[in-house]
């Protein structure tokens, strides 16, 4: 009840008073007797309202609410600043049925990498966070059975407690086999693992050592050792910002003819190779000209800057026939492949190298309609 509530109660019971003590004593004119009974019930009424206990405000609880962890249909467990597990949902303990014995997040953690394709990568990042507190990031695990696991972790805001929530994207990994979506998944990788590379360079001083390697692997293909995807992207917008030269910068596409039938033929393992020597035949031939980047699978891209268009076709052509004319040996296998070229200049305007590499990849795709192993510029 507020004062000026409480105000006008006072008021309200000492006028009551009056009047019943003036009607006792018959000091009422006459004019105030007749009304003195509808006069003492309004009082009382008015008495009576502001004494009810009001109904507490709608709003008051309205944002206090709760949510049950074993009703989402992501994994979660959380874990102390030590790592030890404070608890876990339902989901979690489907995913990794053994989870109930471990006491901090290395053993929770143990049977999940044990799957996965890049196990000491696996471990280490989680040694890293663990060494860590303030660190939020998130990767991903590819198992050896198929499934791609997404995995984030972040303080809780307000205590000493991490979260980690662990989601199965394998459905949305399969379901996105066609060239644009590997292109699209190759760079949120990238960019993912970008961004915990510069997060655990901002942690402790005893992580710089894994800070530095997970530098480099943000910014670099793990198979060929050049620039991946989001590295060389951010460096062909750097090259545009410092082009002088209107018509000097020149973007070339490169695909390895049939390559698929070079894995179904020799095996993975031979095509690995393929391409490990297709990318040191395309620095070779480069020199000092530009950058190249691995944009996923069997294709990579290079930018030529102060380069002009005959210097452009020339190294093309040239890395054309060096790979025609490689031999590349695989354990006890010896095959040859080709390559298609594509090449297209950046246009005077254009803010991103986006539209340049979409003329390139054009011409890309037509020199694998003319019959592949050639090279082919965009008209």
């Amino acid at each position: 009840m507020t004062f000026n509530t409480q105000k006008k109660l006072f008021v309200a019971a000492i006028s009551t008073l009056i009047l019943v003590v003036m009607q006792s004593f018959g000091a009422l004119p006459e004019p105030a007797r007749a009304i003195f009974p509808l006069v003492t019930v309004i009082l009382v009424l008015f008495i009576a309202y502001y004494s009810m206990p009001k109904p507490a405000s709608k709003t008051a609880s309205a944002d206090a609410w709760s949510i049950d962890a074993n009703a989402l249909t992501d994994a979660i467990f959380v874990t102390d600043m030590n790592g030890h597990v404070v608890g876990m949902n339902q989901q979690f303990r489907t995913l990794v049925p053994t989870a109930a014995g471990a006491e901090n997040v290395v053993a929770l953690l143990k049977p999940l990498h044990a799957l996965a394709l890049q196990r000491s990568q696996a471990d280490d990042v989680v040694s890293a966070v663990w060494s860590s507190p303030n660190i939020k990031f998130t990767d991903r695990l590819k198992l050896s059975d198929g499934r791609e696991i997404e995995r984030t972790t972040r303080p809780i805001e307000g205590t000493s407690d991490r979260i980690w929530i662990l989601s199965d994207i394998t459905q949305v990994v399969t379901a996105g086999n066609d060239r644009a979506m590997h292109q699209s998944m190759v760079e949120e990788d990238a960019a993912r693992t970008a961004e915990l590379a510069e997060q655990l360079y901002h942690a402790k001083s005893e992580l710089e050592q894994k800070q530095t390697e997970l530098t480099r692997l943000a910014n670099t293909d793990s198979m060929t050792g050049l620039f991946n995807r989001r590295r060389f992207l951010s460096l062909a917008e750097e090259a545009i910002q410092n082009t002088e030269d209107t018509n000097s910068l020149w973007v070339v596409v490169f695909d390895i003819d049939h390559f698929k039938r070079v894995n179904d033929t020799f095996g993975h393992a031979a095509g690995d190779v393929a391409i490990r020597d297709f990318a040191n035949l395309i620095s070779a031939a480069l020199g000092k000209l530009g950058f190249i980047g691995r944009m996923g699978g069997e294709e990579f891209a290079a930018v030529l800057t102060d380069c002009s268009a005959d210097q452009a076709y020339r190294v093309a052509e040239l890395i054309r026939r060096n790979t025609a004319k490689n031999k590349t040996i695989s354990d006890a296998v010896e095959f040859r492949f080709t390559t298609s070229v594509g090449v297209a200049p950046w246009l005077p305007g254009e803010v991103s190298i986006e539209l340049a590499l979409d003329r390139a990849d054009k011409a890309l795709y037509n020199a694998k309609v003319y019959g592949r192993n050639r090279v082919v510029g965009y008209e």
